[in-house]
């Protein structure tokens, strides 16, 4: 059988040098891949290996065949933002390091790595098996301060597939860190995804996706999580930092627990659209001022914001501490969960701690939604009287 480990420093049929153009050296080896597995029952795919080192991807590497490994030894994570807000003059390292990969995208490409394969899943199959793991994607911005949306995209997945893996990647200085369209079973775990405009993007529609045990910090332009259409997805044991934004849009039977969530804006977990049967539950939630102020929404949004039906909110922490002067709008009650529609929504065993008074709110539209130990008599506003509140004593 033909070679299926490639070393992209050592592999002979590459025509330029992988620390000038690592991408093209990636699609070199698929082409070759290609050419040495040709049948259907021949096609065992093959790990691309990328050694500790500094890496130009001068162009994109488009990936369209199943069973791809491409790995490295270490995500090698350095804040670029703390780096270019201070003095480095006396630092002993100023790049990420390990297998760091720099999206420079000369040839007018946006993704570093696009996961796409021509023709109808239908009619050719989805993409399978393909795992990224253990490099450090950079989307440098040519020294200038951090500036979100640079419009650099991580990994961008575009065609139907099924049982991808994203594990222990790094990524930095990128709008998008990792979008996956119409994913099955992705697994996305141990990343530190940091100082970029979103993280992490499920869109078209995925099943039963496993976002675990990741950092997420400073999404300041957009998403730590995103997901649309999402049936069973679970987003369990991350710490989300700064910025933090966890939405689900017209998904159901979430389950987003063990999560440690700090944030300075207001929202940290959305259901919106219509979401059902979701359940949040044992996460820390703690909202605190400082470095950024948010335009998408004010404090009455809800650090949780429910719209949709028979969804769980239980035994959580809630912990606010913002001066009342910052609070938006101005001399507003901040919200602590916000269900803004749906029936039978169970809010149970949660606790709120906070610097100032705070609210649960019901709006008008929501029918039998239960609070059981939960908020104070003081703390719920209902703007409907078709619930049931046994309130904390």
């Amino acid at each position: 059988m033909a070679n299926t480990v490639y070393d992209v420093t050592t592999w002979p049929g590459a025509t330029v040098s992988p620390y000038v153009d690592l991408g093209a050296v990636i699609n070199q080896i698929i082409a070759d891949i290609k050419v040495n597995q040709t049948t259907q029952t021949t096609r065992p795919g093959a790990v691309i290996y990328i050694p500790p080192g500094h890496y130009d991807l001068k162009t994109r590497a488009v990936i369209d065949v199943s069973f791809l490994e491409i790995k490295g030894s270490g995500h090698g994570f350095l804040s670029e933002a703390i780096r270019d807000e201070s003095s480095t003059g006396s630092w002993v390292e100023t790049q990420p390091g390990a297998s760091h990969v720099r999206v420079v995208n000369t040839d007018g490409n946006k993704e570093a790595f696009l996961v796409q394969r021509s023709g109808n899943p239908s009619t050719v199959g989805r993409l399978n098996s393909v795992v990224f793991r253990d490099f450090c994607i950079d989307g440098v911005t040519d020294s200038k301060p951090y500036e979100p949306g640079n419009q650099k995209i991580g990994i961008s997945v575009q065609s139907d597939n099924d049982a991808f893996r994203v594990e222990g990647m790094g990524f930095v200085y990128l709008r998008n860190a990792l979008i996956i369209n119409g994913a099955d079973a992705p697994n996305i775990t141990n990343n530190f995804m940091a100082e970029v405009g979103s993280c992490i993007s499920l869109t078209g529609a995925s099943q039963v996706a496993k976002i675990t045990n990741n950092f997420l910090i400073s999404a300041w332009a957009g998403y730590s999580v995103f997901a649309e259409n999402a049936e069973g997805i679970a987003i369990n044991g991350n710490t989300v930092l700064w910025a933090c934004n966890i939405t689900l849009n017209n998904s159901n039977r979430a389950s987003i627990t063990g999560n440690k969530l700090l944030s300075n804006f207001p929202s940290m977990v959305a259901l919106t659209g219509s979401c059902s049967e979701s359940l949040i539950s044992s996460n820390h939630f703690r909202r605190v001022y400082g470095d950024g102020t948010s335009t998408r929404y004010d404090d009455l949004f809800g650090l949780v914001h429910i719209e949709g039906s028979n969804n769980a909110v239980t035994a959580n922490q809630f912990s606010l501490n913002v001066p009342t002067g910052n609070v938006t709008p101005s001399g507003a009650n901040p919200t602590i969960i916000l269900v803004a529609s749906g029936n039978a929504n169970f809010l149970a065993s949660n606790n709120i701690s906070a610097n100032q008074s705070v609210k649960i709110v019901l709006d008008a539209s929501t029918t039998a939604t239960k609070l059981l130990y939960t908020a104070a008599s003081g703390q719920v506003s209902a703007f409907t009287t078709n619930y049931s509140l046994v309130a904390t004593p």
